[in-house]
Order: structure tokens, then C-alpha cells, then sequence
């Protein structure tokens, strides 16, 4: 009976597993996605809760909460030993990026930024200025414009904007390192609070003999707990993390490219091609869609023959 659970419940998470694993894949940054990942958590906790209830043992013997507190504050103590304050207080603040949608348009992205550089290419500075103002996510891109105003030279603005976007990245990944740890050391207090009840268990061992299985099973809990915490929260967290950082990075780094075109001031075809070469080949079937023909006509007039 039990071996016959165990291969159905191992039949349903394949299962479900299978159809998500290639949804996420298909729909990979959308709100689908994250979704998908809300219901794998639920599906996880679900199955694990499944195990234990369908198990010998009562539930109340999973409901360890002094091993709860050995891991999952020893977790936080360490993390606080190893990171400054500030950033563990953001990391708890972030606890829920792992539901949150990190996506970032860019087709859309693209297209305001080839929108300014063709109104710089004819209408001149104050127009693009005045055009930037309604481009809001685009910090980069914005303060890149703001320096063309102020006068920095190509390199120049190529320098701060490229350091910009490094130390953005490197502040990113301080949460993914900050989880990373967490669930490199919750496993390893887990296991600290197994130790601490086999010392305990083996010291009634005299007196109480016919305990000692019951013991060891609690002691066990805290090894159950810190595995828990570390595969079903704290990696996931830092995955994330760290994806919302990689996406980051390429919407930055387009946006670094958009405005060293700005200087050199390209034609709005070839900027586009530029910038869609960051992007998956079904964005840029949908930044492409129209006749590049059409576009270079009324971008560039045609030059007559000398007869």
C-alpha cells in the first residue's frame, strides 16, 4: 500500500511538473510565469503535507518549535554576522519578489528609444529633451540625454553611465547572495538542532529507554526544517533575485547602447537593428514587423545621378 502511494504521488508531480516546466519556458517572464510559480510552491507544500499525513506518524510530531527557532533563527543570526544591517532588512522586504512580476517590455523599451533618437536626428536637442520627459522607466537612457545637454563628451558619458549600471548590478546581486547563503546555512542548523536533541536523547537514554525512538524522530525535524527552508524558500528567492538583476542589466544595457547612438547620431533603422540584437527571436519578429523599406524612405532621401 505504501509503495503504491508513493509511485501515484510520484505519477501526479510528474504530472503537473512536466506542463508547468514548459509553460514557464514558453511564457518565460510573464505573469503566467509567476503564476506558475505560486502554484508550484502551493504544489510542493501540498505534496510534503501529503507526506507527512499519509505517513505512520501523527502530524504533531512535525511541530518541532524550538527546532524551528535553532534554524530558522540561528539562519537569520548568521546571515546578520555576515551582511551589513541594511542590506538583511532589504532582503526581508524582498522575501516576496519570488511572486512578483520582473519583466520588462522590451519591444517597448526599444521602440521610445528609436522614437527619440530619430526626433534628435531632425528636430535637434530641445525636442528629444522635451520627448524624454514622457519616458519614464528608462533612467539610463534619460540621464545619457541629460549629459548630451550638459556637454559630456561621447567617452565621458560612456564611463559614468556604464558605472551606473555595474554598481546597479552589483547592489542586485547582494540579495542573491544574501539567499544564497541562507540556504547554504539553514540546512547546516538544521542539522545543529538534530545534534542537540541526539545529546539530549542519549543522556535519558538510561532512564528512559523506551523514549528513545520517539526522540529521535523530534530531533529529526530540525534536519526537516532547515531542508525545507533552504529548497523551498531561500534558493528560490535567490534564483529569482537573481534573474530580476540579469533583466535588469539587459534593459540597462540597451539603453547604454541607445544613447553612444545618440552621440554618434545613427539612423533610426540601423539603431533599431542595433538594439533588437539583445533580444529573442520572436521580439524581434515584433520589433521588425514593418517594411524596413518604408522606413529608410522616409528617413533618407534618395540621392539623384549626376547625368
Amino acid at each position: 500500500m505504501t509503495m503504491a502511494i508513493s509511485f501515484a504521488s510520484l505519477i501526479v508531480v510528474w504530472a503537473m511538473a512536466i506542463p508547468i516546466a514548459i509553460v514557464s519556458a514558453t511564457r518565460h517572464n510573464t505573469l503566467v510565469d509567476y503564476f506558475l510559480t505560486f502554484l508550484g510552491f502551493i504544489l510542493g507544500t501540498a505534496l510534503v503535507a501529503f507526506g507527512i499525513l499519509s505517513g505512520k506518524a501523527p502530524a504533531e510530531m512535525f511541530l518541532n518549535w524550538q527546532g524551528l527557532a535553532i534554524v530558522f533563527g540561528g539562519t537569520v543570526a548568521a546571515t546578520f554576522m555576515s551582511y551589513p544591517m541594511r542590506e538583511v532588512f532589504r532582503g526581508f522586504v524582498s522575501l516576496f519578489i519570488i511572486f512578483r512580476s520582473g519583466t520588462h517590455n522590451y519591444v517597448h523599451a526599444i521602440k521610445e528609444m528609436v522614437r527619440c533618437i530619430r526626433t534628435y536626428r531632425k528636430d535637434g536637442l530641445d525636442a528629444l529633451l522635451a520627448k524624454t520627459e514622457s519616458v519614464q522607466k528608462l533612467w539610463i537612457f534619460r540621464d545619457g540625454v541629460q549629459m548630451i545637454a550638459n556637454g559630456y563628451t561621447q567617452d565621458e558619458a560612456k564611463l559614468i553611465l556604464e558605472d551606473q549600471v555595474r554598481w546597479q548590478m552589483s547592489r542586485e546581486m547582494k540579495q542573491n547572495q544574501l539567499f544564497t547563503s541562507m540556504a547554504r546555512i539553514s540546512p547546516a542548523f538544521g542539522m545543529i538542532g538534530t545534534l542537540i536533541g541526539l545529546i539530549n536523547m542519549l543522556i535519558t537514554l538510561k532512564s528512559q529507554p523506551g523514549d528513545v525512538g520517539l526522540g529521535l524522530a523530534v530531533a529529526l525535524t530540525t534536519t526537516f526544517y532547515g531542508l525545507a527552508l533552504s529548497n523551498m524558500i531561500f534558493a528560490p528567492i535567490a534564483e529569482k533575485v537573481k534573474e530580476r538583476a540579469e533583466n535588469n542589466l539587459l534593459l540597462e544595457t540597451m539603453q547604454v547602447e541607445a544613447v553612444m547612438m545618440l552621440y554618434e547620431k545613427r539612423n533610426f533603422v540601423y539603431a533599431r537593428d542595433k538594439l533588437a540584437a539583445y533580444l529573442n527571436a520572436g521580439n524581434r519578429k515584433k520589433l521588425t514587423e514593418h517594411k524596413r523599406s518604408k522606413h529608410v524612405i522616409k528617413d533618407q532621401q534618395p540621392q539623384k545621378i549626376a547625368a
